[in-house]
């Protein structure tokens, strides 16, 4: 295996492996508080070889028709799994439509992209491949290009009983990213009782997060803040990007994204599906406002009024949502 190629994988697989006051949390809260089991699909279980092949085809830029980029190019691990621009560049240059989302705590995800159009990681392995700005390759040659690199095929003996497949591909590059986790935050280890934790103005922050006033865990609930709806939050009045109308065809979707993870927030910015802002500040600053008056606007999406310290200490507890782990991390 390539030198770089197996640093990434063991580096990935150390960090995430172990992983599959005045507000203290309610007992109820802590008792519930631990990451949902990522289930790994009949046909394709879990394996230590079969993410070893995944997180070696996950940074083989290979995939790409100029071998300019690989999945890790836009999914970098310092970054949280993100690329930390607007919009992701692709093959010769081409900016893609999106901004690159998170790959953390993928596997619990029931849809995957923002806009839902693939329903399981292995079939969303091939979506890159067949668009033009991002790896534009066909399948054939491919696997033509992979065989070409001998330790991919011993590898995928080891995980899958036979040479390199195109179905071996998506299935070794889908339990990779199944064990991309995140659920060791300092939030996470106050949700376990560990009251001082985070701070008292990431507690109130907390306490605000709930509220009816800001009604953010609507949307934003549950282990990784998101019930992964589709929800126009008012970005924009008139969409250039469609969102979820793209897959279901109907008008009642245009403008509305899948609700995206809170985990890491600090490191994925800029933020929206396009990522229109920079700053969490920005963000807050919007929900405020209720978001521009879009047709398929979200009711959820209402607008309120914060107090300067309430605004800070909501963008502390939504700090307190960061790994360390990858702050301690070098390109």
């Amino acid at each position: 295996m390539k030198k770089t190629n197996f640093i990434f994988v063991a580096l990935l697989f150390s960090m995430f492996i172990g992983l599959i006051s005045f507000n203290t949390p309610k007992v109820s809260e802590i008792q519930k508080w631990e990451m949902p089991e990522v289930q790994f699909p009949k046909d394709n279980p879990y394996s230590i070889e079969s993410i070893e092949l995944g997180g070696a085809l996950f940074s083989e830029r290979l995939f790409s028709q100029d071998t300019s980029i690989s999945c890790q190019s836009c999914h970098m691990t310092h970054m949280a799994l993100t690329d930390q621009v607007k919009l992701g560049e692709g093959i010769f240059g081409r900016k893609v439509t999106r901004n690159t989302p998170t790959l953390n705590n993928i596997g619990l995800h029931p849809y995957l992209m923002r806009d839902g159009k693939f329903l399981t990681l292995e079939d969303q392995v091939l979506g890159p491949l067949k668009d033009h700005r991002e790896f534009n390759l066909d399948k054939d040659e491919l696997l033509k290009r992979l065989k070409s690199v001998s330790y991919l095929d011993k590898m995928s003996q080891k995980a899958y009983g036979s040479d390199l497949t195109i179905e071996i591909i998506q299935k070794a590059i889908a339990n990779f990213e199944r064990i991309l986790v995140s659920k060791d935050t300092p939030f996470d280890a106050y949700m376990n009782g560990d009251i001082n934790a985070i701070s008292i103005s990431a507690q109130n922050g907390y306490t605000l997060f709930k509220s009816d006033r800001l009604n953010c865990v609507k949307c934003h609930s549950g282990f990784d803040f998101t019930d992964y709806s589709f929800q126009n939050n008012g970005t924009y009045k008139n969409y250039i990007d469609l969102g979820r109308a793209l897959v279901t065809k109907n008008n009642k979707d245009i403008g509305k994204f899948k609700v995206p993870t809170l985990r890491n927030l600090n490191l994925t910015f800029p933020y929206m599906h396009d990522g229109s802002f920079q700053s969490l500040e920005k963000v807050i600053l919007h929900y405020e406002r209720g978001g521009k008056d879009s047709k398929t606007k979200s009711t959820y999406v209402r607008g309120f009024e914060l107090t300067d310290n309430e605004r800070k200490d909501l963008l502390q507890f939504l700090s307190s949502l960061t790994e360390y782990r990858y702050l301690q991390m070098d390109e």
